[in-house]
This record gives C-alpha cells, structure tokens and sequence, in this order.
C-alpha cells in the first residue's frame, strides 16, 4: 500500500499536466499550486489566482484538478480550495480568510469514492511556530555549491553528539539530498499517530528527501512545491527531545530559504565557504539574505582551510588564505567561527558513509569540527531563553527517562 509521501509525488506529476490557458504552461510552473498535502489518502491542494481570472476559466482548471489527481491510487478524497493571494497573506496573519467567491458548479460534495467536493475551509500558510520538543533550530547554509556544507552539516552534528547533546539533522538540501550517502543509511522513514519519525543512525535523528526518492531521479520542482515539502518536514515529523536540530539547507538564496524562516524560528545560520574569492562572494549573498530574513548569523565557517602534509606538516593553502576569509567577515559585521582543514579522510569518510568525526575521532580534523561544535554550544546555549530547561538529560532519547 503507499504511503502519503508517495501518493504526493504522484499528486504533483499529475498537476504538471493541468494546463494555465493564460500561461500556456502547467500549473506548477505558473506558479497557480501553492499547496499539496496528503494525510491518509486525502488530497488537499490550494490553488492562487487572481479575483478578476474568468469565473468559467477558473472552475475549468478546478476540474482539471480534480480530474488529473482523483484517479491516482491511493487517493481516497480530493479537496481544492481556489484563493486570492491577498487572502493567501491574510490567512497567514491569522485574520479569516477569503476564498474567491462563487462556487465551482461542478464541484460535487464528498460523499462517495470520486466524487468531487467543493473548495475545502482550510489551509493556507500557517505562521511560524516553533518545532515542539527542539531547543534550538541551528541552519547551516552556504551560497553556492561545492563548498562542503552538507560534510560540514553532519560532522557538526555528530561533533555536538560527542559533547553530550542530544542531535537531529533536516536535510532539506530538495535538490541534491546528501544525508542518506554521508551517514550510509537507506530505508525508508516509519508513521506512527500521523507522524513521520524519524530514521536513527549513528546515534542521531536524520530525515532526507533522500530516503523518498528513488536513486538518480532528478527534482523538478517550483517554489510552492518546494515550500510544501519544508514544511512538512518541519512540522509533520516528530523531532521532539531534542537539544538541536541541524538543518542542511539548499546551496543559494531562494524559496527554501524563506520557507524556513516563515515556518519555524531559526535560532541561529551557519554560512560554509571556502576561502576562493568567488565562494567567499556568494557567501556575502548568503549571510545578506539571512540578515534580510533576521535570522541570526552565528558566524563563517571557512572549509578546505589549507592542507597539512602529514610527514612534514607544511602548510598549502590551495583556495586561498584563512586571512581572507576574516577580512570578509570583518567587512560583513561577523566572524570565522571554525577552520576545517582539508584532509582526504573527510572526502572518504563521506562516501563510505563513514564521517570523520565518528571514523577518526582523535584526528586534527575532527578535533576542528569538535572545536565549531563548541563555539555553537556556546552561541545557543540550550537551557536559554526559548531553549531545553537547565539540567535537562543529555544523550539520545534520554527525555523518554525522565
């Protein structure tokens, strides 16, 4: 039987075959679906259109819907609810929200296997709350690709674990999900009480994209769809007990970013980069758009800092110089929170599904991640205001104890 996760997956391939006459293009990429959740083979999807759209040309595509998504297996009920995106916004301030007017006169009410009922009451953006149970949300972001972050993500994780905290990891990295390969886990997430829990590996809490997707198949998704899934990720899985909860976030500024912090507060960003110039540019992007979103920036982490040769212990700076990377975090009102130096046994330990800090722990370059796992402790202490009561018990799944 599938689950809902997967009846979604096919709930939105169906919607990118419901044409925008006004676009000429699927409702997906026109932007038109703002919403698609599935909860025990119900189908709920909230549509955005203008109020002056043709009455006759909005109903047509309500149909569609209903037509494109109720024949897919597993779907028991499909809901469309069709509202402006003023009183998308309003709804999401918590003021009473207004669909656009006028029923669809094809709608059907619920009451039998296909039928269609008419728009449903609810939905919408729901404001940002924070994550039951979490102490704090710490994101590590960085403004491009290729610079590590994902590696730096885990082994912070595992870092803040060793020093007696209790750790999830969010890989909501949508586009290139990394997770399952880094910590070599595969499976798929169990649902107890309609809720997602999450896979337990080397001794942490993990959920990824990943462990949904089939291998190699490409994300194409639009923002709203993007934004749906983040969401219920955040709040749909049962994250409760724990002292931090590292999020991996999409290389770039964009709407995965904003579903973040419009969903759930975030304590505090990590930006990754290497000490490049043009790494350390995107960088400046990356920490701009947190400003803009009054997430805190805890600071920089400069990866690949230089390489050490073992026998000699001569120092290369292959990307650049660490004294860059200050400089910028000087000119951008921050600071370099942690140096990890280059070493091969990262890049190996990341694609055995074996991370440094758990098969090297004593190595320089774990000590380095155990360093910025202290510098973030210290910067979001838990037990602080919005954080885990003081003296509460460290070590995974010790709150079930208490």
């Amino acid at each position: 039987m599938k689950d809902d996760f997967s009846i979604k997956g096919e709930v939105i391939g169906a919607l990118e075959g419901v044409e925008d006459p006004q676009a000429g293009d699927n409702i997906v990429n026109t932007h038109l679906v703002e919403q698609v959740e599935v909860k025990q083979g119900v189908a709920e999807i909230i549509l955005v259109m203008s109020a002056d759209r043709d009455r006759k040309e909005r109903f047509a595509i309500e149909d569609a819907v209903y037509d494109a998504v109720e024949g897919i297996g597993g779907v028991r009920e499909v809901k469309v609810q069709t509202m402006t995106r003023q009183a998308l916004e309003r709804e999401a301030r918590g003021e009473k929200p207004a669909p656009v007017p006028g029923p669809s006169p094809s709608a059907k009410p619920p009451g039998g296997p296909g039928q269609k009922p008419g728009p449903s009451g609810g939905g919408g953006m729901p404001p940002s709350a924070p994550i039951e149970g979490v102490g704090r949300v710490i994101a590590v972001a960085s403004g491009k690709g290729g610079v590590g972050k994902s590696t730096v993500a885990v082994n912070l994780a595992l870092a803040l674990q060793k020093l007696d905290y209790r750790v999830g990891v969010l890989d909501i990295d949508i586009y290139g999900p990394s997770l399952p390969t880094l910590l070599g886990v595969a499976g798929r997430p169990a649902v107890s009480n309609r809720r997602i829990l999450p896979i337990e590996a080397s001794g942490l809490r993990i959920m990824s994209l990943g462990f949904l997707m089939e291998e190699d198949s490409p994300v194409i998704w639009r923002g709203p769809i993007v934004t749906g899934i983040i969401r219920q990720f955040l709040r749909d899985v049962d994250w409760s007990g724990l002292d931090y909860l590292i999020i991996d976030m999409p290389p770039g500024t964009g709407d995965a970013q904003l579903a973040l912090a419009q969903t759930v507060p975030v304590d505090g960003a990590l930006v990754v980069t290497t000490p490049s110039d043009l790494a350390l540019l995107d960088a400046a992007r990356g920490l701009q758009m947190f400003k803009t979103l009054n997430v805190e920036v805890m600071g920089i982490v400069t990866n690949m800092a230089r390489f050490v040769v073992p026998s000699s212990g001569e120092e290369f700076f292959i990307f650049g110089k660490p004294e860059e990377v200050a400089k910028e975090a000087k000119r951008l009102e921050t600071t370099v929170l942690g140096e990890i130096p280059l070493d091969t046994e990262v890049r190996r330990g990341g694609d055995e599904g074996q991370p440094v800090v758990l098969a090297d722990p004593e190595s320089p370059v774990s000590q380095a991640f155990i360093d910025l796992a202290k510098s973030v402790a210290a910067a979001q202490p838990v037990g602080a205001e919005g954080g885990q009561e003081e003296g509460a018990k460290k070590g995974l799944f010790s709150f079930l104890k208490s």
